[in-house]
């Protein structure tokens, strides 16, 4: 009897491991979801500060350098999120097509403004 009672209770354990990584898997997949989301939005402020700037509307160089700057700190955290995910054995949401894509930095986002993609 004692037996079965430590193989039950040596199987609640292993449940509840495999339960509380999931929930701190889904945890980061929700934040990563959410700095991608920032990510998004700065890109989106840096693309209409440019277009300002080339289009000779007033030109805020300290507002675009912290734009880039707050888009370098959120790409190191979405870094570091992909890569812990990747630790624990998941696959990031949207990292197939994400990881593909080129990141926003001042050189393309100038070159696209130059080019008109």
């Amino acid at each position: 009897m004692p037996n079965l009672f430590d193989r039950l209770n040596q199987e609640l354990e292993a449940f509840g491991r495999r339960a509380q990584t999931a929930l701190d898997e889904g945890k980061l997949q929700i934040e990563l979801l959410r700095l991608r989301r920032q990510r998004d939005v700065a890109a989106r402020q840096l693309g209409t500060l440019v277009y300002r700037r080339e289009r000779g509307g007033q030109s805020e160089p300290r507002r675009i350098d912290a734009v880039m700057l707050r888009l370098d700190d959120l790409e190191q955290e979405i870094a570091s999120l992909e890569a812990r995910l990747k630790e624990m054995g998941c696959e990031p949401p949207g990292a197939s097509s994400e990881s593909e894509a080129e990141p926003v930095t001042a050189d393309t986002a100038e070159g696209q403004a130059h080019t008109g993609v």
